[in-house]
């Protein structure tokens, strides 16, 4: 009778039938797993304006921006300023049509990851931390920007940016690791802030983002939702503090408390990997998408009204 060991093919066919045994009974882990909503929102007083099942638009942008990596609110209505992460390039995008209406160099070719604007100044972030300063010109196709250096550098990976116009700082977000990281703040995803009027950064989070409670928000047990920040935008509204990430395609709303308001999972299948996000004055939102081998996206929704109670 022959041994096991002696028959080859049969052994290859145990491995594959291991191999598949593992794979499946992961797969139903994780689907097991999966929250039965996409949506949490926290605190009883407030109002989620959005509704993701219902995107109002959602545009393919020029090749250009296959790679878009941060978007800010234009000076028009339906108008956003966006990066991509390899050019020293602004566009400015219709999001009706997704169509570029203006292209101005600032700098030279490096990875950008963020763009926000105070007025016509517009300030880009580099993932090192770098911040790149210029004024807007509606007919310039070429502007020299200043450089405005911080205490982050590569290994923190800085992502997101944006304008608060409430205490007149940028506010920034590190993809990966905190400024200063220590064991109690491994489960927390800080927001800095950089004064404008003193050109200095705070060394320390001004708000942070806890992983650990979204995960219990999310899973309803003591496990963590990863988070690692994309994107960035203050509310014009409530003024509160929208956080993108596009690990885990999640949008997570905070308070200037820090106290999580409201989690959105945002579907794969639209968002590939969001990056971009930012308001429109009048509270619309807009979030952008890279294509990840296709067409980058722009995402524009339309901010609701608070139900009445006679509603």
């Amino acid at each position: 009778m022959n041994k096991l060991w002696e028959k080859p093919n049969l052994i290859s066919i145990v491995i594959l039938l291991v191999v598949l045994g593992i794979g499946i009974t992961y797969v139903a882990v994780t689907v097991s797993q999966r929250p039965e909503t996409e949506s949490f929102t926290v605190d009883d007083d407030y109002f989620f304006p959005y509704n993701f099942d219902r995107l109002d638009r959602v545009v393919k942008l020029h090749s250009d921006l296959n790679e878009i990596s941060g978007l800010c609110a234009g000076f028009n209505p339906d108008e956003v300023f966006a990066i991509q992460d390899e050019e020293g390039e602004l566009f400015l995008v219709n999001t009706v049509t997704g169509e570029t209406i203006h292209q101005v160099r600032f700098d030279k070719n490096r990875d950008y990851e963020g763009v926000t604007r105070r007025g016509r100044e517009l300030f880009v972030l580099e993932t090192d931390g770098d911040i790149h300063r210029f004024t807007y010109q509606d007919s310039a196709t070429d502007v020299t920007a200043t450089k405005m250096e911080t205490d982050f550098s590569y290994r923190n990976d800085t992502e997101g940016i944006c304008y608060d116009s409430v205490t007149n700082t940028l506010l920034i977000v590190p993809k990966e690791q905190e400024l200063n990281p220590t064991a109690d703040n491994e489960s927390r995803r800080g927001v800095y802030t950089y004064d404008l009027t003193t050109g200095q950064l705070n060394p320390q989070p001004t708000y942070y983002v806890s992983s650990l409670e979204v995960g219990q928000i999310v899973f309803g047990s003591n496990r963590e939702y990863i988070i690692k920040p994309s994107g960035i935008a203050v509310d014009p509204i409530t003024r509160d503090i929208f956080i993108l990430s596009s690990v885990g395609n999640v949008l997570v709303v905070i308070d200037r408390d820090s106290q999580i308001k409201h989690v959105e999972l945002l579907e794969k299948s639209t968002f590939t990997q969001p990056e971009g996000i930012a308001f429109a004055a009048n509270g619309d939102l807009y979030i952008s998408s890279e294509g990840r081998g296709g067409r980058g996206i722009v995402a524009t929704l339309t901010r609701m009204q608070p139900p009445t109670n006679e509603q």
